[in-house]
């Protein structure tokens, strides 16, 4: 049975901050990141664990999307994701351990998309849904055959691209 791999830009944060990694939601990005994880149990698609970023607005928005979810689930904050390159986000991938089914992965633009992107491959529908656009609170997903060290557009198959 394949895996889920879901990759989301955090919602949308403020402009004010002490700096950037400080961040935190609008109101508007709090009820966005609300109506993400409202759809992902919808579709039964709650994360066994989710990667994030340490960003305040990676860490709020893990926050608001795991509040529509029954029970806590793990999540890890990891510096290295905060405005991590596409292969930086594989790299977090692919330590991730086989008993996780679906993975969340929380980050940033222009890493999150280009991701996005690379796991599309020569899929021209996901690539013209996807280049459209991955604004704040967007969500990417992909089928994932084998183990989580291999994922690559070879194992990785687009479902659905839910841009807000």
């Amino acid at each position: 049975m394949p895996r889920t791999l879901i990759l989301m830009r955090h919602a949308k944060q403020s402009a004010l901050a002490a700096s950037d990694h400080e961040r935190p939601l609008t109101d508007e990005g709090r009820d966005a990141a609300h109506r993400v994880g409202e759809a992902l149990r919808r579709d039964g698609l709650v994360p066994d664990h989710t990667l994030s970023s340490t960003a305040l607005r990676c860490q709020e928005t893990w926050e608001c999307v795991s509040a529509a979810f029954d029970a806590a689930r793990a999540a890890t904050f990891e510096p290295s994701l905060y405005n991590a390159s596409a292969d930086g986000l594989l790299d977090a991938v692919a330590g991730v351990g086989e008993d996780v089914d679906t993975l969340l992965v929380l980050a940033h633009n222009p890493g999150i998309s280009v991701l996005a992107l690379d796991l599309a491959g020569s899929d021209r529908a996901a690539l013209d849904a996807l280049r459209a656009g991955f604004t704040p609170a967007s969500t990417a997903r992909f089928e994932v055959d084998g183990p989580w060290s291999a994922v690559s557009a070879r194992t990785a198959r687009f479902v659905r691209f839910d841009p807000v």
